[in-house]
């Protein structure tokens, strides 16, 4: 960090507890959790930043189908995630959490797999145990049934990062500018950038922080992913329907489908050899013609072990990051934003080992 070479004439003095840099998912329910706590704060945001948030769809899905699992937490994070975004959709006016099924359409030998897994793994609050053999939907091919997970959601991450930094602004706690960490600067154990003064900066960048040089001892591997807006005429399912994508209904003949997973890439813009990749599956799914109506993709914030960072620099315990919440973002996000309040609040003195950045720096 070196000395600040911008002017600062248009950021007022403040004295503030957090500052909080960056604005996607993780950004927004960290400073959530701190309004929660009448905690003063101030949120530093690009207003074109790139958010893999605003390209999710926001599927929270608790099970992993591969092995047929339990998603990681899900027993903890389910109970605080609903009641998280039910106190956001009251603070902001706006739905925010919609219930959701997903019918996972099997292979010819995949329903005794189902029938097992789903009692060897304690699975009853999330699917349903017997597979619908009988499913039918016109334009869905599932010659072999569906597996049907009912205890599922999706989360509206672009309205609820939208309307709060509506709030953010009305409450005079957001400042629309790119943060360079170059401006930053450690002083009697507190931290300055521009005009405004903080006990704590904590970087929620997205996949930005891999050019935090703060952060360089992370090993983070993000994930490009790429979805599709497509028209369907004549395809009637209320449910989301997976196999080895999500076509997510969005009414009115309107679908969103995807995703992709690339480690390696240039940029964020969609491309051509993704789209026929997930044009390939759909039609492997749906028997209608489709229209692609447009084409999104966005970049994962994702560590090495797919867990979270989180926590305060070994070395700069005034500077912390809350980042790598990758494809189970919303799902992740409100009980990790709680738990790392809770820590910089004084309320709980321990991270979760799995997540904890301390991890990245223990002496070998």
């Amino acid at each position: 960090m070196k000395q600040m070479k911008e002017n600062t004439q248009n950021i007022p003095s403040r004295n503030t507890e957090y500052l909080v840099v960056g604005q996607g998912l993780a950004g927004t329910m960290l400073a959530f959790e701190l309004h929660r706590r009448g905690k003063d704060f101030v949120v530093v945001d690009a207003p074109s930043g790139e958010k893999a948030s605003r390209v999710a769809a926001g599927i929270i899905n608790p099970v992993v189908f591969r092995r047929l699992t339990k998603s990681w937490l899900v027993d903890d994070l389910f109970p605080i995630l609903k009641n998280t975004y039910r106190e956001l959709e009251e603070l902001l006016s706006c739905p925010l959490l919609y219930p959701l099924k997903i019918d996972k359409i099997l292979g010819k030998e995949e329903a005794p797999f189902w029938r097992s897994k789903a009692a060897e793994n304690d699975l009853k609050s999330y699917i349903h145990p017997e597979p619908n053999d009988n499913f039918q939907r016109d334009g869905i091919v599932s010659p072999y049934g569906v597996g049907q997970v009912f205890n599922a959601f999706r989360v509206d991450l672009p309205l609820l990062i939208d309307r709060f930094r509506e709030f953010l602004i009305q409450e005079n706690r957001f400042i629309g500018k790119k943060l360079d960490t170059d401006d930053v600067i450690r002083k009697n154990g507190k931290v300055q950038w521009k005009n405004i003064t903080a006990q704590n900066i904590i970087f929620c960048q997205g996949f930005r922080v891999s050019d935090n040089p703060l952060f360089q001892q992370v090993k983070f591997k993000h994930t490009k992913g790429q979805v599709l807006d497509l028209e369907i005429p004549g395809l009637e399912i209320t449910d989301m329907v997976n196999k080895g994508m999500f076509v997510l209904p969005l009414g009115e003949n309107r679908f969103r489908a995807g995703a992709t997973y690339r480690w390696e890439f240039l940029d964020t813009k969609p491309e051509e050899e993704a789209t026929l990749d997930l044009s390939e599956k759909l039609e492997k799914i749906v028997k209608l013609p489709y229209t692609i109506t447009k084409e999104r993709a966005g970049i994962r914030p994702t560590a090495h072990d797919r867990r979270p960072v989180i926590g305060l620099h070994p070395d700069y315990p005034e500077i912390g990051i809350f980042n790598g919440l990758g494809s189970k973002g919303a799902m992740l996000a409100p009980w990790f934003a709680r738990e790392f309040a809770r820590f910089l609040c004084g309320e709980s003195d321990t991270i979760h080992p799995e997540v904890n950045l301390l991890r990245y720096y223990r002496k070998k």
